[in-house]
C-alpha cells in the first residue's frame, strides 16, 4: 500500500526563524546591474579623458599629468635641413592674421601653436616669422616662466611699430657679453627658424609675438659668436604668457649668453 502525506509548507520556510519571501528572486541581479553600469561609465569616462588627454597637451593640467607619466615626446631639436615646412610670415603679415581675431578665436590660435610646437608639428606646420628687428629690453628667465632656463629678448619690428617680437633663447647661459637695448635681430628664411608659439594683443591695437628658433642656432653675437642653445626638457605650462609680459620692467637691460 503506497502511503502520501499532504505538505503543510513548513519545508519551504528558513530555519532562522525567517520567512522565505524575503530572499526575492532577481534582488542580486539589480545590484549586480548597477555595479556593472558603473563600472562601464567609469570605463568610457577613462577612455573620453585619456583620448582629451593626449590630444590637447597643451592645456596645463594634461601638460602636468602626461609629464608626471612620462608620456610626452622629447621636444626635438632641428637642424636647418629637418625643420618642418612651413609659412613664412612678415610682421605686417602677422598683424594682418590677428588683429581682427577677438579674444576668443586668439585663445583658440595661441592653443593650435602651442599643441603643434609640443608634438613637433607632427600634426601642423609652424609659422615663421622672418624681418629686422630692434631689441627693447631683456632679461634671463626664470623658474617661473613657462621656458626655465635661457634669455628672452623683447625687441620691435623696425617696418611696423605695432608689432613686438618676444626671442627666447632656451639653455643659454649667463655671461659678460650681452644683447643691449638698440640692438638689432634679423630673423630670416635659411637660418632662424624663428616659430610663433604665442600672439598676445597689447593696448592700442598691438601684437607681441613669441618666437623659438627651432634649429636653436643662427644667432651670433660678435664677442661671444655662436649662440648655445638647447631644446628644453620640460615647459611650465601653468606660467603666464607672454613670457616677458611686463615690458617696463625689462627697459635697459641685458641679455647675456655664452658659447660652449
Amino acid at each position: 500500500m503506497q502511503i502520501q502525506f499532504l505538505s503543510d509548507g513548513t519545508e519551504y520556510r528558513s530555519h532562522g526563524g525567517g520567512s522565505f519571501s524575503k530572499n526575492k528572486p532577481g534582488s542580486g541581479l539589480f545590484w549586480w546591474t548597477i555595479l556593472i553600469t558603473l563600472l562601464m561609465g567609469a570605463a568610457i569616462f577613462c577612455w573620453f579623458f585619456s583620448i582629451i588627454l593626449f590630444t590637447h597637451p597643451e592645456k596645463p593640467l594634461h601638460y602636468r599629468l602626461l609629464a608626471k607619466v612620462k608620456k610626452l615626446e622629447p621636444l626635438r631639436k632641428f637642424s636647418p635641413l629637418s625643420v618642418p615646412q612651413g609659412k613664412f610670415l612678415t610682421p605686417r603679415e602677422l598683424l594682418a592674421e590677428y588683429f581682427a581675431d577677438n579674444a576668443e578665436h586668439l585663445s583658440v590660435s595661441n592653443d593650435q601653436l602651442k599643441r603643434a610646437y609640443i608634438k613637433n608639428y607632427k600634426e601642423q606646420a609652424p609659422k615663421y616669422v622672418k624681418g629686422a628687428f630692434t631689441v627693447v629690453a631683456a632679461r634671463e628667465l626664470k623658474k617661473t616662466d613657462v621656458f626655465t632656463k635661457g634669455w628672452v629678448v623683447r625687441a620691435r619690428a623696425d617696418d611696423i611699430e605695432d608689432v613686438d617680437l618676444e626671442m627666447v633663447f632656451p639653455g643659454v647661459d649667463s655671461a659678460p657679453v650681452a644683447y643691449a637695448q638698440g640692438d638689432k635681430i634679423t630673423l630670416d628664411q635659411t637660418s632662424t627658424f624663428a616659430s610663433a608659439v604665442h600672439v598676445q594683443k597689447l593696448p592700442l591695437d598691438r601684437i607681441c609675438v613669441t618666437v623659438l628658433p627651432l634649429a636653436y642656432q643662427g644667432f651670433r653675437v660678435a664677442a661671444v659668436g655662436e649662440l648655445q642653445m638647447d631644446a628644453p626638457e620640460l615647459l611650465n605650462m601653468d606660467a603666464p604668457w607672454p613670457v616677458a609680459c611686463d615690458l617696463d620692467e625689462l627697459q635697459g637691460q641685458k641679455v647675456a649668453v655664452k658659447s660652449e
